[in-house]
């Protein structure tokens, strides 16, 4: 996941949990304030009811019922019941059919609030005395306007969340995405600088923030790179002929030396060393020369859209003037019916040096038995198979291949200086591919080549 849509969902969880928390806590408070307005309507009421019911005149009495109709009305489903001091039965019979806990006549009895709320119905309970009298009323009601009131809030709140989530998201990806437009362009100049343009710089702003001195950073390590490149290409090109000029010279004199008559045997075999160690050396000098110019994009390197067929073709070329005794065949058996899954952007050279030192590799420590190559492809790759019957890689040792001047331990037998593998390794990398490699002691290695194809 991108860090800017990690900001975008952290800054909405956040912000939710404001909102969720803040919407709660106004259905709590909207609940409370409509619950103790209809309580205190409903006592106002049982008041009026109970007073009523104290009084000796019936004329007093219809009084209070007078005024409580003309000017506070009825309840819906308003119900009082009126328990007379002595009346002790029905006391038990209420109390018996109607559901409030014990604590709710504990209160009426110390003419504290007494309320109580269950399957939408208000309770409340009153004490009343007056001129040395004294009744109980318990009084019900339903509030359906209050309920309602209520119910339409929960609503408006969750739709109201759910909205507001929706504006808090999209505003958030809106400001991620300003936020992060600086670093989106210094990735898309950085992506586009290569050791063929490392003279390149990224444009440093005027904000004087941490995208300028990120910016500023990276200039930095360019200029560093820079340097490095240069050197090592400076070496690479002029190292091969200051070494190959001694080494000719001294390979001339072995020559020479042993062209000569008359000399001791002695002589003759120190000089048929010579010229054999200054060969080894040469190769081994050329060797270590290609390693390390595969570490870096060289500015005379060409690429081009190259075939893989036509590539695996000019590696059994190259294969068959070095080793003509060769065994290698080649497998179109395998080929895509689409043609453009063969086609890979790279550079021919480097590609044939490369499976030219797998091939030669498979053959020579197959003991030049038979090796196949078989050229297929997947979604994203072309695959070129390269499989020999020889003597196979120790699995403990199959990581270590790619190290330069590592030798398996069963290849003893074999002339090498363990360059060719890393070689071919490097290129491949170059090529943004990889080698995988299968093998099994005494029965032969698989590498499997996989170079992505130009879509």
């Amino acid at each position: 996941m991108k860090i800017q849509t990690k900001i975008a969902l952290s800054f909405t969880i956040l912000t939710s949990g404001i909102i969720l928390a803040l919407s709660i806590f106004i259905y709590i408070f909207g609940s409370e304030s409509v619950s103790n307005s209809f309580y205190h309507r409903l006592e106002v009421r049982a008041d009026i009811v109970g007073h009523a019911a104290l009084q000796t005149s019936k004329r007093t009495t219809s009084i209070y019922y007078d005024i409580k109709e003309r000017h506070l009305g009825d309840l819906p489903f308003e119900q009082h019941r009126i328990i007379k001091s002595g009346e002790v039965e029905k006391a038990k019979r209420l109390r018996e059919q109607m559901p409030m806990p014990p604590s709710f006549y504990d209160n009426i009895v110390r003419k504290e609030p007494a309320r109580f709320f269950k399957n939408d119905t208000s309770y409340i309970g009153l004490n009343i005395n007056q001129a040395g009298q004294s009744i109980i009323i318990l009084s019900s009601a339903v509030d359906l306007y209050g309920l309602e009131e209520i119910d339409n809030l929960k609503k408006l709140l969750t739709v109201g969340f759910f909205i507001s989530m929706f504006f808090v998201f999209t505003f958030g990806r809106l400001f991620s995405t300003q936020v992060f437009n600086p670093i989106r362009r210094i990735i898309r100049n950085v992506k586009g600088i290569s050791a063929h343009n490392l003279h390149q710089r990224l444009d440093v702003g005027s904000s004087k923030d941490e995208i300028e001195d990120l910016s500023h950073t990276f200039n930095d390590m360019l200029n560093r790179l820079e340097i490095t490149f240069d050197i090592q290409n400076n070496f690479v090109s002029n190292a091969s002929h200051e070494f190959k000029t001694p080494l000719t010279v001294i390979s001339g004199e072995a020559q020479l030396g042993l062209s000569l008559d008359n000399i001791p045997p002695a002589a003759r075999a120190s000089f048929e060393t010579i010229y054999r160690e200054t060969g080894r050396l040469e190769h081994l000098a050329n060797s270590m020369l290609s390693l390390a110019q595969t570490g870096f994009d060289g500015k005379k390197e060409q690429w081009s859209r190259i075939r893989i067929d036509e590539l695996v073709l000019s590696v059994k070329e190259a294969v068959d003037k070095i080793m003509p005794a060769n065994q290698v065949t080649i497998n179109f058996d395998h080929l895509p019916d689409d043609e453009a899954k063969l086609t890979i952007n790279g550079n021919e050279t480097l590609l044939t040096a490369a499976l030219s030192n797998i091939v030669l590799n498979s053959c020579k420590y197959s003991d030049n038995k038979p090796v196949s190559i078989i050229i297929s492809a997947d979604k994203t790759h072309s695959v070129i198979e390269i499989n020999d019957v020889g003597i196979g890689i120790p699995d403990r040792e199959i990581a270590q291949i790619y190290v330069p001047f590592f030798r398996a331990s069963n290849t003893e037998r074999y002339k090498g200086y363990g360059i060719g593998l890393p070689l071919a390794n490097n290129i491949i990398k170059k090529h943004e591919g990889a080698i995988v490699v299968n093998s099994q002691v005494g029965a032969g290695t698989s590498f499997k080549v996989l170079l992505p194809f130009v879509k």
